[in-house]
Protein backbone atom coordinates (compact mmCIF):
# COMPACT_ATOMS: atom_id res chain seq x y z
CA UNK A 1 0.00 0.00 0.00
CA UNK A 2 0.98 3.86 -0.78
CA UNK A 3 0.42 6.59 0.24
CA UNK A 4 -0.63 9.85 -2.01
CA UNK A 5 -0.47 13.38 -1.41
CA UNK A 6 -2.31 15.37 -4.23
CA UNK A 7 -0.40 16.93 -7.43
CA UNK A 8 -3.06 20.25 -7.37
CA UNK A 9 -5.47 21.49 -5.07
CA UNK A 10 -8.37 23.97 -6.38
CA UNK A 11 -9.97 26.27 -4.08
CA UNK A 12 -13.31 26.38 -5.15
CA UNK A 13 -14.79 28.87 -3.07
CA UNK A 14 -13.74 31.49 -0.42
CA UNK A 15 -16.38 30.75 1.72
CA UNK A 16 -15.68 26.47 2.80
CA UNK A 17 -18.09 24.14 4.76
CA UNK A 18 -15.96 24.26 8.28
CA UNK A 19 -16.29 22.27 11.56
CA UNK A 20 -17.22 24.81 14.53
CA UNK A 21 -14.44 23.00 16.05
CA UNK A 22 -12.22 22.61 13.83
CA UNK A 23 -9.24 24.42 16.10
CA UNK A 24 -9.42 21.31 17.68
CA UNK A 25 -6.55 18.78 16.79
CA UNK A 26 -8.95 15.90 16.29
CA UNK A 27 -12.80 15.44 15.06
CA UNK A 28 -15.32 14.34 17.36
CA UNK A 29 -18.27 12.44 17.17
CA UNK A 30 -20.84 14.70 17.86
CA UNK A 31 -19.07 17.87 15.68
CA UNK A 32 -22.23 20.05 13.76
CA UNK A 33 -20.49 21.91 10.79
CA UNK A 34 -21.04 26.12 9.85
CA UNK A 35 -23.14 26.79 6.57
CA UNK A 36 -20.81 27.36 3.91
CA UNK A 37 -19.88 26.22 -0.04
CA UNK A 38 -19.41 22.72 -0.92
CA UNK A 39 -18.45 20.98 -3.97
CA UNK A 40 -21.46 18.75 -4.88
CA UNK A 41 -20.41 16.76 -8.17
CA UNK A 42 -17.74 16.69 -11.05
CA UNK A 43 -17.01 15.95 -14.47
CA UNK A 44 -14.60 15.85 -16.81
CA UNK A 45 -13.03 15.62 -19.89
CA UNK A 46 -10.38 15.74 -21.79
CA UNK A 47 -9.41 20.11 -21.56
CA UNK A 48 -12.32 20.88 -19.23
CA UNK A 49 -13.57 19.80 -16.01
CA UNK A 50 -17.04 20.71 -14.45
CA UNK A 51 -18.10 21.01 -11.12
CA UNK A 52 -21.25 21.87 -8.98
CA UNK A 53 -21.22 23.77 -5.85
CA UNK A 54 -23.68 24.22 -2.97
CA UNK A 55 -24.45 28.02 -3.74
CA UNK A 56 -25.89 27.40 -7.52
CA UNK A 57 -22.77 27.74 -8.87
CA UNK A 58 -21.45 25.35 -12.25
CA UNK A 59 -17.43 26.36 -12.51
CA UNK A 60 -15.95 25.38 -15.39
CA UNK A 61 -12.05 24.49 -15.42
CA UNK A 62 -8.99 24.11 -17.85
CA UNK A 63 -7.52 20.60 -17.32
CA UNK A 64 -3.82 21.04 -18.00
CA UNK A 65 -4.00 24.40 -15.87
CA UNK A 66 -6.74 23.69 -13.25
CA UNK A 67 -7.69 27.70 -13.60
CA UNK A 68 -11.12 28.37 -13.28
CA UNK A 69 -12.15 29.65 -17.02
CA UNK A 70 -15.93 30.34 -16.20
CA UNK A 71 -18.87 30.15 -13.83
CA UNK A 72 -22.06 30.10 -14.23
CA UNK A 73 -24.85 31.23 -11.99
CA UNK A 74 -27.64 29.62 -11.17
CA UNK A 75 -30.87 29.79 -8.79
CA UNK A 76 -31.23 26.18 -8.25
CA UNK A 77 -28.68 23.18 -6.98
CA UNK A 78 -27.11 21.12 -9.73
CA UNK A 79 -27.45 17.11 -8.29
CA UNK A 80 -24.92 15.94 -11.54
CA UNK A 81 -23.25 16.60 -14.02
CA UNK A 82 -22.34 14.76 -17.68
CA UNK A 83 -20.13 15.08 -20.65
CA UNK A 84 -21.46 11.71 -21.91
CA UNK A 85 -23.78 13.89 -24.72
CA UNK A 86 -23.65 13.78 -28.29
CA UNK A 87 -20.85 16.27 -28.44
CA UNK A 88 -17.41 16.79 -26.84
CA UNK A 89 -18.55 20.12 -26.15
CA UNK A 90 -21.70 19.49 -24.43
CA UNK A 91 -22.41 19.40 -20.76
CA UNK A 92 -25.47 17.75 -19.48
CA UNK A 93 -26.78 18.67 -15.59
CA UNK A 94 -29.90 18.20 -14.00
CA UNK A 95 -31.32 20.19 -10.53
CA UNK A 96 -33.55 20.08 -7.85
CA UNK A 97 -36.25 22.00 -9.37
CA UNK A 98 -36.77 19.28 -11.80
CA UNK A 99 -35.03 20.31 -15.00
CA UNK A 100 -32.41 19.05 -17.36
CA UNK A 101 -29.96 21.64 -19.01
CA UNK A 102 -27.40 21.52 -21.57
CA UNK A 103 -24.35 23.90 -21.91
CA UNK A 104 -22.08 24.44 -24.80
CA UNK A 105 -18.88 25.28 -22.83
CA UNK A 106 -17.57 26.93 -26.10
CA UNK A 107 -19.86 29.81 -25.81
CA UNK A 108 -19.03 30.42 -22.23
CA UNK A 109 -20.84 33.63 -21.60
CA UNK A 110 -24.00 32.67 -23.91
CA UNK A 111 -27.19 31.26 -22.24
CA UNK A 112 -27.37 27.27 -21.67
CA UNK A 113 -27.84 25.79 -25.57
CA UNK A 114 -30.93 23.92 -24.37
CA UNK A 115 -32.97 23.27 -21.40
CA UNK A 116 -35.85 21.10 -20.74
CA UNK A 117 -37.89 23.30 -17.48
CA UNK A 118 -40.99 22.48 -15.66
CA UNK A 119 -41.59 19.51 -17.54
CA UNK A 120 -41.81 17.51 -14.01
CA UNK A 121 -44.49 18.24 -11.37
CA UNK A 122 -43.42 21.03 -9.09
CA UNK A 123 -42.47 19.06 -6.17
CA UNK A 124 -40.41 16.33 -7.82
CA UNK A 125 -36.82 17.01 -8.79
CA UNK A 126 -34.46 15.86 -10.83
CA UNK A 127 -31.65 13.83 -8.72
CA UNK A 128 -29.91 11.70 -11.20
CA UNK A 129 -28.64 11.68 -14.68
CA UNK A 130 -26.94 9.02 -17.56
CA UNK A 131 -27.12 9.30 -21.08
CA UNK A 132 -26.97 6.50 -23.13
CA UNK A 133 -27.70 5.58 -27.44
CA UNK A 134 -24.40 7.07 -28.27
CA UNK A 135 -25.29 10.47 -26.10
CA UNK A 136 -28.54 11.42 -27.86
CA UNK A 137 -31.11 10.34 -25.06
CA UNK A 138 -30.50 11.43 -21.08
CA UNK A 139 -32.37 9.15 -18.22
CA UNK A 140 -33.54 11.33 -15.91
CA UNK A 141 -34.26 9.65 -11.87
CA UNK A 142 -36.56 11.82 -10.06
CA UNK A 143 -37.82 12.29 -6.45
CA UNK A 144 -41.15 10.88 -7.23
CA UNK A 145 -39.67 7.05 -8.30
CA UNK A 146 -39.63 7.91 -11.84
CA UNK A 147 -37.53 7.40 -14.55
CA UNK A 148 -37.74 10.28 -17.69
CA UNK A 149 -36.18 9.88 -21.19
CA UNK A 150 -35.06 12.87 -22.97
CA UNK A 151 -33.65 13.32 -26.54
CA UNK A 152 -31.16 15.87 -25.59
CA UNK A 153 -30.77 16.38 -30.08
CA UNK A 154 -33.95 18.82 -29.56
CA UNK A 155 -35.85 20.55 -27.20
CA UNK A 156 -39.32 18.65 -27.75
CA UNK A 157 -39.89 17.20 -24.03
CA UNK A 158 -40.21 14.42 -22.52
CA UNK A 159 -40.25 11.09 -24.25
CA UNK A 160 -41.37 8.33 -22.17
CA UNK A 161 -41.55 7.19 -18.04
CA UNK A 162 -40.72 4.53 -16.56
CA UNK A 163 -42.96 4.72 -13.52
CA UNK A 164 -43.75 1.16 -11.82
CA UNK A 165 -40.36 0.11 -10.73
CA UNK A 166 -39.83 2.12 -7.78
CA UNK A 167 -41.80 3.49 -5.16
CA UNK A 168 -39.54 5.91 -3.87
CA UNK A 169 -36.52 8.12 -4.76
CA UNK A 170 -34.39 6.75 -8.10
CA UNK A 171 -30.83 7.80 -6.48
CA UNK A 172 -29.02 6.80 -9.43
CA UNK A 173 -28.89 5.87 -12.97
CA UNK A 174 -26.43 4.53 -15.13
CA UNK A 175 -26.17 3.21 -18.91
CA UNK A 176 -24.00 0.25 -19.71
CA UNK A 177 -21.42 1.27 -21.35
CA UNK A 178 -19.71 -0.68 -24.19
CA UNK A 179 -16.19 -0.79 -21.85
CA UNK A 180 -14.25 2.06 -23.86
CA UNK A 181 -11.88 4.34 -22.24
CA UNK A 182 -13.19 7.92 -21.90
CA UNK A 183 -16.08 9.16 -21.47
CA UNK A 184 -19.57 6.32 -22.29
CA UNK A 185 -21.24 7.97 -25.22
CA UNK A 186 -20.88 4.54 -26.89
CA UNK A 187 -23.19 2.34 -24.18
CA UNK A 188 -25.94 -0.15 -25.04
CA UNK A 189 -29.92 -0.33 -24.75
CA UNK A 190 -29.29 -1.43 -20.99
CA UNK A 191 -30.08 0.70 -17.89
CA UNK A 192 -29.98 0.18 -14.36
CA UNK A 193 -31.58 2.00 -11.50
CA UNK A 194 -31.16 2.39 -7.50
CA UNK A 195 -33.45 3.77 -5.68
CA UNK A 196 -34.06 4.44 -1.72
CA UNK A 197 -36.34 1.40 -2.11
CA UNK A 198 -33.80 -0.95 -1.93
CA UNK A 199 -34.01 -2.04 -5.77
CA UNK A 200 -32.21 -1.90 -8.66
CA UNK A 201 -33.72 -2.48 -11.45
CA UNK A 202 -32.35 -3.66 -15.14
CA UNK A 203 -34.28 -2.53 -18.23
CA UNK A 204 -33.84 -2.89 -21.70
CA UNK A 205 -34.62 0.83 -22.89
CA UNK A 206 -35.07 -0.44 -26.66
CA UNK A 207 -38.04 -2.29 -25.83
CA UNK A 208 -41.13 -0.61 -26.61
CA UNK A 209 -42.97 -0.59 -22.51
CA UNK A 210 -41.99 -0.54 -19.37
CA UNK A 211 -43.45 -4.01 -18.91
CA UNK A 212 -41.22 -5.42 -21.82
CA UNK A 213 -38.61 -3.16 -20.91
CA UNK A 214 -37.59 -4.48 -17.14
CA UNK A 215 -35.20 -7.27 -17.04
CA UNK A 216 -34.19 -8.03 -13.98
CA UNK A 217 -34.79 -6.75 -10.02
CA UNK A 218 -32.26 -6.97 -7.99
CA UNK A 219 -33.13 -7.25 -3.84
CA UNK A 220 -30.70 -4.91 -2.26
CA UNK A 221 -33.07 -4.60 0.54
CA UNK A 222 -30.73 -1.02 1.89
CA UNK A 223 -31.28 2.07 0.24
CA UNK A 224 -28.82 2.71 -2.88
CA UNK A 225 -26.58 5.35 -2.89
CA UNK A 226 -24.25 4.60 -5.74
CA UNK A 227 -24.35 1.68 -8.47
CA UNK A 228 -22.88 1.39 -11.82
CA UNK A 229 -21.51 -1.20 -14.27
CA UNK A 230 -17.95 -3.24 -14.27
CA UNK A 231 -16.23 -6.41 -15.46
CA UNK A 232 -14.73 -7.09 -18.97
CA UNK A 233 -17.61 -6.62 -20.72
CA UNK A 234 -19.14 -4.58 -18.07
CA UNK A 235 -21.80 -7.55 -17.15
CA UNK A 236 -21.78 -6.79 -13.14
CA UNK A 237 -23.54 -4.55 -11.42
CA UNK A 238 -21.76 -2.91 -8.18
CA UNK A 239 -24.15 -0.88 -5.73
CA UNK A 240 -22.99 1.01 -2.67
CA UNK A 241 -25.78 1.35 0.22
CA UNK A 242 -27.05 4.07 2.79
CA UNK A 243 -25.59 1.24 5.46
CA UNK A 244 -22.26 1.85 4.07
CA UNK A 245 -21.90 -1.31 2.56
CA UNK A 246 -21.22 -3.16 -1.00
CA UNK A 247 -22.98 -5.67 -2.96
CA UNK A 248 -22.56 -7.47 -6.22
CA UNK A 249 -24.44 -8.90 -8.70
CA UNK A 250 -24.70 -10.29 -12.35
CA UNK A 251 -26.93 -7.62 -14.55
CA UNK A 252 -28.98 -11.45 -15.43
CA UNK A 253 -29.18 -12.82 -12.35
CA UNK A 254 -30.95 -11.81 -9.13
CA UNK A 255 -28.80 -13.55 -6.29
CA UNK A 256 -26.21 -11.57 -5.11
CA UNK A 257 -22.83 -12.36 -5.82
CA UNK A 258 -21.33 -11.02 -2.95
CA UNK A 259 -22.56 -9.40 -0.09
CA UNK A 260 -19.74 -7.60 2.14
CA UNK A 261 -22.35 -7.07 4.83
CA UNK A 262 -22.98 -4.62 7.67
CA UNK A 263 -19.26 -4.41 9.04
CA UNK A 264 -17.87 -3.76 5.77
CA UNK A 265 -16.11 -0.53 7.18
CA UNK A 266 -14.41 -2.06 9.95
CA UNK A 267 -13.38 -4.44 7.72
CA UNK A 268 -11.84 -2.06 5.20
CA UNK A 269 -9.60 -0.02 8.36
CA UNK A 270 -8.84 -3.54 9.68
CA UNK A 271 -7.28 -4.56 6.31
CA UNK A 272 -5.88 -0.68 6.30
CA UNK A 273 -4.21 -0.96 9.55
CA UNK A 274 -2.49 -4.03 8.65
CA UNK A 275 -1.16 -3.01 5.68
CA UNK A 276 -0.45 0.11 6.70
CA UNK A 277 1.48 -1.56 9.35
CA UNK A 278 2.92 -4.21 6.78
CA UNK A 279 4.47 -1.25 4.46
CA UNK A 280 5.98 0.29 6.92
CA UNK A 281 8.10 -2.92 7.86
CA UNK A 282 7.85 -2.25 11.82
CA UNK A 283 8.99 1.41 11.64
CA UNK A 284 7.75 4.50 13.08
CA UNK A 285 4.29 5.22 11.39
CA UNK A 286 2.10 8.42 11.21
CA UNK A 287 -1.43 7.41 12.61
CA UNK A 288 -3.89 6.94 9.66
CA UNK A 289 -7.63 8.24 9.62
CA UNK A 290 -10.46 5.43 10.19
CA UNK A 291 -12.69 5.34 7.18
CA UNK A 292 -16.47 5.92 7.70
CA UNK A 293 -18.17 6.09 4.85
CA UNK A 294 -17.84 5.03 0.73
CA UNK A 295 -18.02 7.17 -1.90
CA UNK A 296 -18.18 5.40 -5.29
CA UNK A 297 -16.73 2.76 -7.32
CA UNK A 298 -14.32 3.27 -10.84
CA UNK A 299 -13.99 0.34 -12.99
CA UNK A 300 -10.83 0.49 -14.91
CA UNK A 301 -10.91 -1.32 -18.38
CA UNK A 302 -7.28 -1.28 -19.16
CA UNK A 303 -6.10 -3.03 -15.77
CA UNK A 304 -9.48 -4.91 -15.64
CA UNK A 305 -9.77 -3.55 -11.99
CA UNK A 306 -12.71 -2.62 -9.98
CA UNK A 307 -11.79 0.74 -7.11
CA UNK A 308 -13.60 1.59 -4.15
CA UNK A 309 -12.94 5.06 -2.76
CA UNK A 310 -13.56 5.36 1.21
CA UNK A 311 -12.90 8.56 3.16
CA UNK A 312 -12.62 10.31 6.95
CA UNK A 313 -14.89 12.82 8.23
CA UNK A 314 -11.03 14.62 8.27
CA UNK A 315 -10.89 14.08 4.64
CA UNK A 316 -8.32 11.36 4.38
CA UNK A 317 -9.06 8.32 1.89
CA UNK A 318 -8.54 5.32 0.89
CA UNK A 319 -8.31 3.35 -2.47
CA UNK A 320 -9.35 -0.05 -2.04
CA UNK A 321 -9.11 -2.90 -4.94
CA UNK A 322 -12.16 -5.08 -5.18
CA UNK A 323 -11.80 -9.09 -6.13
CA UNK A 324 -14.07 -11.55 -5.53
CA UNK A 325 -12.58 -12.64 -2.32
CA UNK A 326 -12.58 -9.28 -0.56
CA UNK A 327 -10.98 -6.06 -0.73
CA UNK A 328 -7.03 -5.13 -0.62
CA UNK A 329 -6.23 -1.27 0.28
CA UNK A 330 -4.61 0.33 -2.82
CA UNK A 331 -3.42 3.72 -1.18
CA UNK A 332 -3.78 6.32 1.26
CA UNK A 333 -4.92 9.31 -0.16
CA UNK A 334 -3.64 12.45 2.91
CA UNK A 335 -3.11 15.89 2.70
CA UNK A 336 -5.29 16.86 0.07
CA UNK A 337 -9.26 17.03 2.13
CA UNK A 338 -10.13 18.81 5.52
CA UNK A 339 -13.60 17.31 5.00
CA UNK A 340 -16.09 15.18 3.24
CA UNK A 341 -15.28 13.64 0.10
CA UNK A 342 -18.61 13.98 -1.83
CA UNK A 343 -17.21 12.65 -5.73
CA UNK A 344 -14.85 11.48 -7.27
CA UNK A 345 -14.14 11.03 -10.97
CA UNK A 346 -11.54 9.42 -13.15
CA UNK A 347 -9.50 11.48 -15.78
CA UNK A 348 -7.18 9.23 -17.33
CA UNK A 349 -5.49 5.85 -16.49
CA UNK A 350 -3.77 7.16 -13.28
CA UNK A 351 -5.17 10.89 -12.56
CA UNK A 352 -8.53 11.02 -10.89
CA UNK A 353 -10.52 13.97 -8.98
CA UNK A 354 -12.07 14.06 -5.74
CA UNK A 355 -14.19 16.94 -4.87
CA UNK A 356 -15.78 17.73 -0.89
CA UNK A 357 -17.31 19.57 1.30
CA UNK A 358 -14.27 21.68 2.16
CA UNK A 359 -14.68 23.60 -1.16
CA UNK A 360 -11.93 22.08 -2.67
CA UNK A 361 -11.11 19.75 -5.91
CA UNK A 362 -7.93 17.51 -5.45
CA UNK A 363 -5.83 15.50 -8.12
CA UNK A 364 -4.00 12.63 -7.54
CA UNK A 365 -1.91 10.16 -9.52
CA UNK A 366 -1.70 6.51 -9.21
CA UNK A 367 1.81 6.54 -10.48
CA UNK A 368 3.26 9.03 -7.95
CA UNK A 369 3.70 7.04 -4.75
CA UNK A 370 5.17 6.29 -1.95
CA UNK A 371 5.65 3.97 0.89
CA UNK A 372 7.77 6.38 3.37
CA UNK A 373 5.87 8.02 5.92
CA UNK A 374 6.68 11.39 4.41
CA UNK A 375 3.88 13.02 1.84
CA UNK A 376 5.08 12.68 -1.32
CA UNK A 377 5.27 15.75 -3.00
CA UNK A 378 5.14 15.68 -7.14
CA UNK A 379 8.70 15.60 -8.46
CA UNK A 380 10.14 16.61 -5.01
CA UNK A 381 7.84 20.02 -4.90
CA UNK A 382 5.08 20.64 -2.42
CA UNK A 383 1.74 19.98 -3.91
CA UNK A 384 0.12 22.85 -6.07
CA UNK A 385 -2.67 24.88 -4.40
CA UNK A 386 -4.74 26.94 -6.37
CA UNK A 387 -6.99 29.96 -5.06
CA UNK A 388 -8.88 31.74 -8.11
CA UNK A 389 -8.67 35.05 -8.31
CA UNK A 390 -12.96 35.81 -7.65
CA UNK A 391 -14.22 38.66 -4.89
CA UNK A 392 -16.64 37.44 -2.96
CA UNK A 393 -20.16 38.86 -3.00
CA UNK A 394 -21.94 41.35 -0.79
CA UNK A 395 -24.59 39.19 -1.46
CA UNK A 396 -25.50 36.45 1.00
CA UNK A 397 -24.86 33.53 -1.03
CA UNK A 398 -28.31 30.76 -0.94
CA UNK A 399 -26.83 27.19 0.27
CA UNK A 400 -28.61 23.95 -0.08
CA UNK A 401 -29.87 22.41 2.87
CA UNK A 402 -28.46 19.24 3.84
CA UNK A 403 -25.03 18.08 4.77
CA UNK A 404 -23.20 16.92 7.26
CA UNK A 405 -20.18 14.77 7.85
CA UNK A 406 -21.88 11.74 7.32
CA UNK A 407 -24.52 9.89 5.14
CA UNK A 408 -28.31 10.38 6.36
CA UNK A 409 -31.62 9.67 4.31
CA UNK A 410 -32.47 11.53 1.45
CA UNK A 411 -35.06 13.30 0.88
CA UNK A 412 -36.68 16.16 -1.45
CA UNK A 413 -35.16 18.34 0.73
CA UNK A 414 -31.65 17.30 0.53
CA UNK A 415 -29.94 16.76 -2.90
CA UNK A 416 -26.91 13.99 -1.35
CA UNK A 417 -27.46 11.06 1.16
CA UNK A 418 -24.08 12.89 2.68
Amino acid sequence: MFRLSPNRTVVTSFNPKTSLSSSSSSLGSEEYYEEGDWVLCVAAQPGSIACALSNGQLQLYDERTMHLVHTYERDNLLTELTFDTFQEHVLAATANDGSLTLFDIRQRNAPPAMGWKNMLRTDEEALTLSVGFDGNIAAVGSSKGKIHFFDVRSNKGILGSYTQAHTDEVTRVRFQSTGGMGTTRTTTSVLVSGSEDGLACVFDTSQPTEESAITNILPVQAPIRELGFFGPSMEAIYCLTGSESMQLYHKDESICRKDFGLQFRDCLNQQLVQNWATAMCGGKTSPISPMEYLVDCHWDMTRQELSLLTGSVKGDAALFLVRDHGVTPQHYLNGGHRGVIRAWHSCSNSAFLTVGEDARMCEWDHTLKSNDTTVLAMAGKAPQIIVPSRKRSGEPMQRGAGGGKLRRPRSRFTISPY
